[in-house]
């Protein structure tokens, strides 16, 4: 009985957490920070064996939590691999109370899309694409972002 009980918790934790996460192909992705002109999406590409990365999270969800009213949407977009999601992706998430889209990106060569995000970019991480497409604003950077850089890019 106790295994059971066990059981039914452990699925229940996993399947909870992992709901936060989706994982995509970069042409979903393309299309959900498309999909509403009038959104300012900030889109943070990160991986969490990347410590830069992980230090700037808490930025981004200050940013989400005091921009919440407005019509802005931050993203995360991991770089993991799949197969370290259980054991890396979602302890991190749990760990830093990451309530924004997490999106676990399923392509396994970042050639046939980095380009697409900017056409400069190395695939160096953390990178952060900020878009608010009614106005044409587009802005990518791979500095590591504060809240008040966020508050200057994002406007």
């Amino acid at each position: 009985m106790k295994l059971k009980i066990f059981a039914v918790v452990f699925l229940f934790h996993h399947v909870a957490f992992s709901q936060n996460i989706s994982i995509i192909k970069f042409e979903t992705l393309q299309q959900r920070i498309t999909s509403n002109p009038d959104t300012v999406y900030v889109v943070n590409f990160f991986a969490s064996w990347c410590a830069p990365c992980i230090k700037e999270i808490p930025e981004f969800l200050k940013y989400a939590d005091e921009n919440k009213a407005q019509k802005v949407r931050v993203i995360f977009v991991s770089l993991d691999f799949k197969k370290s999601m259980s054991e890396s992706l979602l302890p991190l998430i749990k760990k830093l109370n990451i309530n924004q889209t997490v999106y676990l990106l399923d392509e396994p060569d970042a050639n046939d899309w980095i380009n697409k995000i900017d056409n400069a970019w190395s695939g160096v991480i953390p990178a952060t694409l900020i878009l608010h497409n009614s106005s044409d604003y587009r802005r990518f950077t791979t500095e590591s972002l504060t809240y008040s850089l966020l508050k200057k890019f994002a406007k």
